[in-house]
């Protein structure tokens, strides 16, 4: 990584996440501690008094005094201002002059234009060939004739956006021009951010336009609506009174873009139906369904779902995903929701031909969340009620409902007790009962918590995970069964012992196997990290199974390595408790893929008495 680029990296992670650990730090960035700390040490000799990087002990934080330069700096001032030295600079170079040049350029005249040898232009060629490919871009060099640039004008506009804007100023826009943006985009309220990429948009159309370089057609899956608006208006007009252009309404869709990658308050958005943003959903949500065998209300989701799958459609158009502000808790927080929008985005990369974003994923897995949690049973709402039994009065009961409800969620239901009014009898059907004192009583099924330290707020986390733990550990509806597997060949003749194992016991119906198989022909079930996760219907009426088996050999399998296979029989008839707790074994399932520590323990585990102690031990199944 490039110097200018990895202080770059510093600074928005610590924008972002405010406070890290050297070693956070490290380990994102890959690359020594030495090395991180004279990168720091370099980057606040540029910030000066503006702004600083703090360190206290192994914190890393960041001071700003100056917002405006904050802003200026994330914008790019700080790769504008680096020289030839850098290869990222170079690299945006070679991009900028490619884009711009109309006849094939020699690699000795970049040489020597830049003043560097050719072999170290041939360096950062590789580089930008590299970038090119995610935009569709290609980089053709012919004997005898040179370098040229080929793609589409769209993808040629993008990729000049986004790799040389930030190192080199557009020489496009009058300062008339910059002196009208900056009126107009203080009238309208708009984010620096989008601000910027605004300026860029309009800088591109009008230095393309002038180079008879136009859009021919319209954007899939785009939407302008702000086509309408005085906001876009005023910007036509302004384009071609001052620089006499004719912008097409594919340009003036195309300048207006950045006020549609995210929602921007005050602007009259004017939503139209999109037959092509529903058909992408559909096949987002069979994908899922198929991939995982899970159900929710489709039509819902829909509801809540579709602006912000238009506005994230439009940052994957125009390559601008949204920057993390979850710090990676997404994925440990809703496993199975975030599986669910790795699915999905599986099917948008084929659409749009690049990943998605962590960050973009852990948006759609909030909203995979809701849906899995819409339908919650009554019986799954009562569980987060809690009893609060107090002997100092009411005034001193309600503070500790205050406390509770502040730091547990505002969700739960409290009913309060004296130690008097509680009976044993009639009040032991609660997520969890809070008391003073302790209660000399035995044998309640409900989990107690003893309040001795009520105004710590992580021992109070601690027991809410401890009660969380104590309930997960009792699914009534969940068969836990467990298997060593001797080295084998290939995925599929573990999957057939597994299955024989079950068969033997009686546990799902003779065509299970083949249901497993079929399954596996349509669409592996090696989820990566480790973990195999074969699961289909079962015919034979009971409960949900689960055998884990364990393998003495890791398998190398052309898509991954499994270590871990989790083999579930879904009933076919699943009732709303069943439904509830299959969502928990699914979530268990993919929390444990992604915890390199639970996995490890798990790895250990030799017998099914062990298996069944770890569960209980770890709160997991």
């Amino acid at each position: 990584m490039a110097v200018v680029n990895r202080w770059y990296r510093i600074l928005e992670l610590l924008v972002t996440q405010q406070r890290l650990t050297l070693e956070e730090l490290r380990s994102d960035l890959n690359i020594s501690l030495s090395t991180l700390q004279k990168s720091i040490e370099q980057l606040n000799e540029l910030l000066d008094s503006d702004l600083q990087i703090k360190q206290e002990g192994q914190l890393v934080s960041l001071e700003v005094y100056d917002y405006r330069r904050l802003e200026d700096i994330l914008a790019g001032s700080l790769r504008k201002g680096s020289d030839f030295n850098s290869s990222s600079k170079r690299t945006s170079y070679l991009i900028r002059r490619l884009v711009r040049s109309s006849q094939p350029l020699l690699i000795d005249d970049l040489a020597e234009e830049i003043g560097v040898s050719r072999t170290t232009i041939n360096k950062d060629l590789r580089q930008v060939k590299d970038l090119a490919a995610a935009y569709q871009v290609n980089i053709l060099g012919r004997p005898n004739r040179g370098l040229e640039v080929s793609g589409s004008e769209l993808n040629l506009r993008l990729f000049y956006i986004h790799h040389v804007y930030a190192y080199f100023d557009s020489d496009s826009l009058t300062e008339e021009s910059q002196c009208f943006l900056e009126g107009l985009y203080q009238t309208f309220k708009l984010p620096k951010k989008i601000q910027d990429l605004l300026t860029k948009a309009i800088a591109i159309t009008i230095a393309r336009l002038r180079r008879r370089q136009q859009l021919q057609q319209p954007l899939a899956y785009y939407t302008n609506e702000l086509a309408d608006s005085d906001l876009v208006h005023q910007l036509v007009y302004h384009i071609e009174m001052t620089y006499h252009l004719s912008l097409s309404q594919y340009e003036q869709d195309f300048i207006s873009f950045p006020l549609h990658i995210q929602y921007i308050d005050g602007l009259p958005y004017r939503p139209r139906p999109s037959r092509e943003l529903l058909a992408l959903f559909q096949k987002m949500v069979k994908k899922v369904k198929e991939t995982l065998l899970v159900t929710f209300n489709e039509e819902n989701l829909y509801v809540e779902m579709h602006r912000h799958l238009k506005f994230l459609l439009h940052r994957l158009i125009f390559h601008a995903q949204a920057k993390d502000i979850f710090h990676g808790d997404i994925p440990n927080k809703y496993p199975l929701a975030f599986e669910m929008a790795k699915v999905a985005g599986q099917e948008l990369q084929q659409s749009f031909g690049y990943q998605l974003a962590i960050s973009e994923l852990s948006y759609l897995a909030l909203y995979f969340e809701m849906a899995l949690r819409e339908e919650e049973s009554e019986k799954q709402l009562r569980t987060r009620k809690i009893a609060v039994v107090c002997t100092t009065g009411r005034g001193t009961a309600n503070m500790i409902c205050r406390q509770l409800r502040r730091v547990l969620g505002q969700e739960i239901s409290i009913s309060q007790y004296s130690e008097e009014e509680f009976n044993p009898l009639e009040d032991d059907d609660y997520f969890a009962i809070f008391t003073t004192i302790p209660l000399k009583l035995t044998g309640l099924k409900s989990p107690v918590v003893h309040l001795t330290k009520l105004f710590d707020d992580q021992w109070l986390k601690d027991e809410w995970q401890r009660v969380n733990r104590y309930h997960q550990k009792n699914l009534e509806t969940i068969t836990l069964k467990f298997a060593r597997l001797s080295e084998e060949a290939s995925y599929q003749t573990y999957l057939e012992k597994m299955v024989a194992s079950l068969e033997r016991e009686g546990l799902v119906d003779s065509q299970f196997l083949d249901r497993t198989l079929n399954r596996e022909l349509q669409q592996s079930t090696i989820f990566g990290n480790g973990i195999g996760f074969p699961h289909t219907i079962n015919q034979k009426e009971g409960q949900t199974i689960l055998m884990l088996g364990i393998l003495d050999q890791p398998l190398q399998d052309e898509l991954g390595v499994v270590e871990l296979i989790f083999l579930v029989a879904i009933p076919q008839q699943v009732q709303d408790q069943m439904e509830t707790e299959l969502l928990e074994l699914y979530d268990d399932i993919f929390r444990i893929a992604s915890d390199a520590s639970l996995k490890g323990d798990l790895k250990k585990v030799t017998t099914e008495a062990e298996f069944l102690a770890f569960t209980r031990s770890k709160g997991v199944f």
